[in-house]
C-alpha cells in the first residue's frame, strides 16, 4: 500500500483526474477502466463486475497459459500512441481491451485502458472453441461462465465509439497536468570549449536505441544537444539541420535493433514535416527527446506480446468468417500485415500452417453443431464454410475418421478405442 501511495505520488501526470476520469467512464459506459504509469503498472482501476480479470485468470489456467497484463497493456498504449491516440487488442484468452496513451507536453507518461470485454456473448464464445468446454463436467462449465459473464459483452462498432471517448478522456488528463516535462538543456559552453564532435557519445546514443533503453538514451541526447547547441551558436537553422543528421542516424539504429521499419519510416517523413515548425532551442530540444522516445518504443522488447496480439485478432476474425470464403490475404489485411509475413508469424504463434488451422477450426464447428443441433449436413457444410458437401465429407473423415452421419449417429463417441478428433492412419 505504501508503494502505491508513492507511486502515485511520483506520477507524472494529474492521477486525481485520471482516477476520477476513469471511474466516471466505466460507471457511463458499464466497463472496467484502469490508469496505468509509464511502465504499464496499474495504479488504479475502476471495476465492473468480478474484482479483477476473472475470466482471464480462469480461462489461462484451462490453457496452461501465462497472464503477462502489465506487458500487454504497456504494449496496447504504445500502439495507442503510435496510431493516433487509441487501439484496441486483445489477450490471450480472446478477450477484448482498448488504450490511450496519456501525453504531457507531447511525452507519453500513463495510460488509460478500458476492459476486458466480450465481443459476442458467452454462448457464441463458447461455441466458436468448442475446445473450451468438451468433456467440461457442469460444474466446471458453471464455474466458466461465471467468469465470462463478468466481462461485459458489446458489439465491435460499440466497443470503437468507447475506444474513441477513452482517447478524448485520456487527452484532458494529458492537459489537466500541472506537471510538465522537465527537460533541460545545460548553458552554453565558453565559445572555443566544444572541440570536435563526440562521436562516442553518439556510438552510446546508437547502442542505447537499439536496445530500447529510454532512460540512457535521454541523458546522452542531453549531452549531444548541449555540443550542437553550442557549435552552431545563434545559427537556428544550422542547429536544426544536424538534429535531423542525427534523426536519421536514430532511425536507422531502430531498425537495426528490430524495430518494424514501416513504422519507422513512416515516423521518418513526419519527424521532417514536423521539424518545419519548430522555431526555438527549447522546441527543438523537446522534440528531439519525443522522438528519440519513439524510436527506443519501436525496439520495445514485447514482441512476443505483439505477435500474440496480432494472432489473437487473426483468430478472432476466423471465428466470426470461417463460414464465408475466407483467405489468408483477407485475414493479413485485416490484423495489417503483408500476407507473407502474417503467413510466417502465424505458423511460428500457432504451431500450424493458417489453411490447416483454418481447416480444423471448420471442422471443429462442424462436430459441435452436429451434436448440438438438428440442422442437416448440407446446412452444416454450408455454415462451416464448405463449397461442397462431398468435400466436406472427405475433410471431416480425414480429421474424425468417421463420416459426419456417422459421428453425429455415435453422439461423437469413438469407435475401436481410437480417441475422437484425431485422424486415422
Amino acid at each position: 500500500m505504501e508503494q502505491r501511495r508513492s507511486q502515485e505520488a511520483d506520477c507524472a501526470f494529474d492521477f486525481k483526474t485520471a482516477r476520477e476520469t476513469a471511474e466516471s467512464f466505466s460507471a457511463a459506459c458499464g466497463v472496467s477502466c484502469a490508469v496505468l504509469d509509464g511502465e504499464g503498472g496499474a495504479l488504479f482501476a475502476a471495476r465492473v463486475g468480478c474484482e479483477g480479470c476473472e475470466a482471464c485468470r480462469t480461462l489461462n489456467a484451462r490453457r496452461g497459459i501465462p497472464s503477462p497484463c502489465d506487458k500487454l497493456h504497456l504494449y496496447g498504449a504504445a500502439q495507442a500512441e503510435r496510431q493516433g491516440g487509441r487501439y484496441t487488442y486483445f489477450c490471450p484468452s480472446g478477450l477484448a481491451y482498448f488504450a490511450s496513451p496519456i501525453k504531457v507536453r507531447g511525452r507519453t507518461v500513463g495510460a488509460l485502458v478500458g476492459g476486458p470485454a466480450l465481443i459476442m456473448d458467452v454462448e457464441d464464445y463458447l461455441a466458436s472453441d468448442p475446445e473450451l468446454w468438451r468433456g467440461r463436467s457442469p460444474e466446471e462449465m458453471a464455474e466458466l461462465c461465471g467468469a465470462l459473464e463478468c466481462s461485459p459483452a458489446m458489439e465491435p462498432t460499440r466497443l470503437f465509439h468507447m475506444a474513441a471517448l477513452l482517447s478524448a478522456a485520456a487527452v484532458c488528463v494529458g492537459k489537466s497536468s500541472s506537471q510538465e516535462e522537465c527537460t533541460h538543456i545545460q548553458p552554453l559552453k565558453a565559445a572555443g570549449e566544444s572541440g570536435r564532435y563526440p562521436m562516442d557519445k553518439e556510438r552510446e546514443l546508437v547502442r542505447a536505441v537499439k536496445e530500447g533503453d529510454q532512460t540512457t538514451a535521454r541523458q546522452l541526447l542531453r549531452e549531444l544537444l548541449e555540443y550542437i547547441q553550442s557549435a552552431t551558436g545563434e545559427d537556428f537553422c544550422l542547429m536544426r539541420s544536424r538534429a535531423l543528421e542525427l534523426m536519421a542516424v536514430l532511425s536507422r539504429a531502430a531498425v537495426d535493433g528490430g524495430g518494424d521499419q514501416d513504422t519507422i519510416l513512416d515516423m521518418n517523413s513526419r519527424c521532417f514535416s514536423e521539424s518545419d515548425h519548430l522555431r526555438t532551442a527549447e522546441e527543438l530540444a523537446l522534440w528531439l527527446t519525443r522522438m528519440t522516445d519513439r524510436f527506443t518504443d519501436t525496439v520495445f522488447s514485447l514482441v512476443e506480446v505483439k505477435h500474440r496480439d496480432i494472432i489473437c485478432k487473426a483468430i478472432e476474425y476466423l471465428k466470426r468468417n470461417c463460414r464465408d470464403r475466407v483467405t489468408l490475404e483477407d485475414t493479413a489485411g485485416h490484423v495489417g500485415l503483408s500476407p507473407s509475413y502474417f503467413s510466417r508469424v502465424f505458423k511460428e504463434e500457432v504451431g500450424e500452417s493458417f489453411n490447416s488451422y483454418l481447416t480444423a477450426l471448420r471442422i471443429s464447428r462442424g462436430r459441435a453443431m452436429l451434436l448440438d443441433t438438428d440442422a442437416s449436413i448440407a446446412e452444416i457444410c454450408d455454415r462451416c464454410g464448405f463449397d461442397d458437401q462431398s468435400y466436406f465429407t472427405k475433410v471431416f473423415r480425414k480429421y474424425t475418421g468417421v463420416t459426419p452421419g456417422r459421428f453425429r449417429a455415435r453422439r461423437g463417441r469413438p469407435e475401436n478405442g481410437e480417441e475422437p478428433g484425431r485422424k486415422q492412419a
